[in-house]
């Protein structure tokens, strides 16, 4: 194969290194770059055949399917690289007579790409745990918050039963999962279970496991129970309020023994679990009425903490507000900030969802805002009028800025239009329909005539 001069010169001029093979595979030239980016010297493989070095070499590929590969990237083993490549077929009057291959090494590449790789993993693995370690999450300039925060990481590292008292929305699983976190437990389970989303008759079975072939329809071999799954770390009764009295008498008894029994057996397991027991509710006034055991109070309400509702803590709106929107604006790629006018607004609002709710709203604010900063109208419409003094002028008249939207909706379909969007968001807040009906301060028949009225799901 003979190459012309000029074209030579133009081989041996260029940083790429170049590599030219005929039909049997002889080497026939390889340039200046080759040898010094490889360490081979020209003299030593030119005459060579390329299958006997490389049998598996992408060249031949090329050789056998008379088709290009445009920026190949492979380990060629002979020169102990990663190479990526450019593999080109030699056409002379219709017949392909060689291939020529530009390549670069790009070894150093493809391990900076392994690091950036293995960093970028193991950040995200730092992140995950930051997301769920400690107390971070609970930063306040309250005092009461401060003093529910602190009793939490005084408690964290012991295995002192832990109540947790707050509204629905306030953030006991997040305390919850912080004192797990910051305990010797920490390396071991942490499970969360709403008492009200189990039905009384289905307790056991989901609590304790059961063994194989205890009742018709039974998993093959049994189950295990959330106890058992909780073993050496925590366990969440989330809502025990909730919790008849029956299942309350069997959880005082593991409680008591550290041991439960399987649905269907009869053989006892040892359980090493910390429980940690949220409520909504005022548990003394459920022992009054005959709804929660005495017994079951005093073993699980050792350390009580009280998480404040959001209305008792407004100095933290601010801070609250703009930590979630940060994450928020992260996760749907926007970037939207707080005005000064609508925090104003926001902090006449006595959130009756609690942190959660502010999730919410910030969530929906940000899904329908065209512009960089929060205005009045992205709210939610029951923000305005009655719950919102600050929206009433010097002379009694009410902030156009605030509530103009209003102005333009007949009083009958603004008051449906109101009514429909807060019951769809207690809905939406709450862990169940019982829960949400307290929180309407409505009778059962009238929430669902208004369901079916709305036609709300």
């Amino acid at each position: 194969m003979k190459l012309e001069k000029h074209l030579l010169s133009i081989l041996e001029s260029l940083h790429d290194a170049v590599i030219v093979i005929v039909k049997d595979s002889t080497i026939v030239f390889v340039n200046k770059a080759y040898s010094e980016q490889f360490q081979v010297p020209a003299k030593k493989i030119i005459g060579r055949k390329l299958k006997e070095i490389e049998g598996n070499s992408r060249i031949l590929e090329v050789l056998k399917s008379g088709k290009s590969l445009i920026n190949d990237c492979s380990y060629v083993h002979s020169l102990k690289k990663d190479v990526c490549a450019n593999i080109t077929p030699l056409i002379e009057n219709g017949e392909m007579i060689g291939v020529v291959t530009i390549m670069k090494d790009i070894t150093e590449l493809t391990k900076v790409q392994d690091e950036l790789t293995k960093y970028k993993r193991d950040l995200s693995d730092l992140q995950e745990q930051l997301d769920r370690r400690y107390f971070y999450k609970l930063e306040s300039k309250s005092s009461v918050m401060q003093k529910a925060v602190q009793l939490s990481k005084q408690v964290a590292d012991t295995d002192a039963s832990v109540i947790l008292y707050g509204e629905s929305g306030t953030g006991k699983e997040i305390f919850a999962n912080s004192i797990h976190e910051a305990s010797k437990r920490n390396n071991k389970p942490y499970i969360a279970i709403n008492i009200a989303s189990i039905p009384d008759s289905l307790f056991e079975s989901e609590m304790f496991g059961y063994e194989d072939g205890s009742f018709t329809g039974s998993r093959k071999g049994g189950k295990k129970g959330l106890l058992e799954m909780a073993n050496g770390g925590t366990l969440l009764l989330d809502e025990i309020g909730e919790m008849s009295l029956n299942s309350q008498a069997k959880i005082l008894r593991v409680i008591q023994e550290r041991k439960f029994q399987k649905v269907g057996g009869t053989k006892l397991y040892p359980i090493d679990v910390r429980i940690i027991c949220a409520t909504h509710r005022n548990l003394k006034d459920m022992i009054k009425a005959g709804q929660f055991r005495e017994d079951l109070y005093y073993r699980i309400n050792v350390v009580p903490i009280y998480i404040p509702p959001l209305r008792n803590r407004k100095e933290d709106l601010p801070f609250l507000s703009n930590t979630i929107l940060n994450e928020l604006c992260l996760k749907y790629s926007k970037h939207v900030r707080m005005s000064e006018e609508v925090l104003r607004i926001m902090e006449q609002y006595e959130w009756p969802g609690n942190v959660r709710e502010l999730v919410n709203v910030l969530e929906r604010m940000l899904v329908v805002c065209t512009k960089q900063f929060f205005e009045p109208e992205n709210l939610p419409d029951y923000f305005c009028l009655d719950r919102h003094p600050s929206s009433i002028n010097s002379n009694n008249s009410i902030s156009p800025s605030i509530v103009s939207p209003l102005f333009t909706t007949k009083l009958d379909i603004l008051i449906e239009k109101m009514e429909k969007e807060h019951i769809e968001f207690i809905l939406k807040n709450t862990r169940n329909r019982t829960e949400a009906i307290q929180k309407l301060g409505i009778s059962r028949k009238s929430f669902y005539t208004k369901l079916k009225k709305y036609q709300i799901e």
